[in-house]
């Protein structure tokens, strides 16, 4: 093997497919183009420096994974990524990808990304115990207000917590998002791309989102992808509210009741699709497309899609949806209620006041006024610091 190719990987459970033995997804293309691939898995927490590292050519990475359009436009318009080739046969076959994924792939036409799972918001529930304390099971789309309520009913009435949450400091502006736009309000305008959610709709929509702590285990906010899904498998909480790349790991061998789960879509949901880029200070840009093209390519779609619970291409769907009874709720969460947020310039670092002030408002180190208008102002400030630079 004379090439390294490496790549640098988002510590969420839906990677450790592409690592994982019993797969050999990287073996398979190692033996086959006699190539080295060092793949990286780094904890989320750690993980959008680590990346700004690479850019800055500070760690040297061919390839990194990106939040689709949540950091797409930022990065094209900052030098930091290559174009993309994709291939052109019959077998790999762009159009058989999800085209609301598909959308998230290029800039002005032009393509950068391929994509790896697609995140959005599913609520998981207990069947049995909804419909012995409510007397029906949820519809296929419910709101926010519907989730919030059935929480309390089957929290005071059964012996488990009504719901558990993804509120950590790094998860919780996104779990919180659907109560925002619930309330008819949003984060950013489209067009100006200035703040909105600090107003009446948007004092709400916290009040609301903080209510449910009370329904939910006392460290809450300490809660990421494994302690919802540790809560929910072992039949602690209701309902728990959980990222489409997240579903295969929750639904595994450790889910106690499995059959039990039912699966809604949240109607204010939003997605994200993490995907593959080519940093544009690699020196192996052509080695490091090709190994993106068997990346995304059907035969691992349908590997990774079963792991993780997220495919991006309808052809898994189509194939495998018996299988894993919950891709028909994944597919229309992403095809017909998630909504992406605005491609903001400097994304990473406003979004990131955002989570701040809303994480110190549900610890109530803040007030639900206090935060909102902390957040507003600091992110006006860096805004205009940004224009005038």
């Amino acid at each position: 093997m004379t090439e390294t190719i490496r790549v640098l990987a988002v510590g969420d459970p839906a990677v450790a497919a592409y690592v994982e033995q019993k797969y050999g997804l990287i073996t398979t293309y190692e033996q086959r183009n006699q190539v080295k691939v060092d793949f990286d898995i780094v904890p989320f927490e750690q993980y959008y420096g680590t990346m700004m590292a690479a850019f800055q050519g500070e760690q040297n990475y061919d390839v990194v994974m990106i939040a689709g359009h949540l950091w797409l436009k930022d990065f094209v318009n900052k030098g930091h990524l290559a174009e993309v080739n994709y291939p052109r046969n019959a077998a790999w076959n762009l159009q058989d990808i999800v085209p609301v994924v598909r959308q998230e792939l290029e800039i002005a036409g032009n393509p950068y990304l391929y994509p790896s799972f697609c995140d959005g918001h599913i609520v998981l529930y207990r069947k049995s115990i909804v419909l012995r304390l409510l007397g029906t099971l949820p519809p296929d789309v419910i709101t926010t207000d519907e989730l919030l309520g059935m929480a309390a009913k089957c929290h005071k009435d059964s012996s488990m917590y009504g719901i558990v949450l993804k509120a950590h400091p790094s998860e919780i502006f996104l779990d919180f998002l659907p109560y925002l736009r619930q309330e008819g309000a949003d984060t950013f305008d489209p067009n100006t791309h200035l703040p909105v959610f600090n107003n009446e709709q948007g004092r709400s929509a916290l009040r609301k989102y903080i209510g449910l702590r009370q329904f939910a285990p006392p460290d809450t906010h300490l809660y990421g992808n494994d302690e919802v899904r540790e809560a929910f498998q072992q039949l602690r909480s209701v309902f728990a509210v959980t990222w489409g790349g997240q579903l295969g790991v929750m639904l595994d061998e450790r889910c106690e009741q499995v059959e039990d789960v039912g699966f809604a879509t949240l109607k204010t949901a939003w997605n994200v699709t993490w995907s593959f880029a080519i940093n544009a200070k690699s020196s192996k840009q052509q080695e490091a497309n090709s190994l993106l093209q068997y990346l995304a390519s059907p035969e691992v779609d349908r590997v990774v899609g079963a792991y993780a619970g997220s495919p991006v291409r309808r052809s898994t769907y189509d194939m495998d949806s018996e299988k894993y009874n919950w891709y028909s709720a994944h597919l229309n969460m992403i095809e017909n209620c998630a909504q992406p947020l605005p491609a903001l310039d400097n994304a990473g670092d406003i979004l990131g006041v955002l989570y701040d002030k809303i994480s110190k408002a549900f610890q109530a180190e803040l007030t639900v006024e206090e935060a909102l208008l902390q957040a507003e102002a600091e992110i006006l400030s860096m805004q205009k610091e940004g224009k005038s630079s």
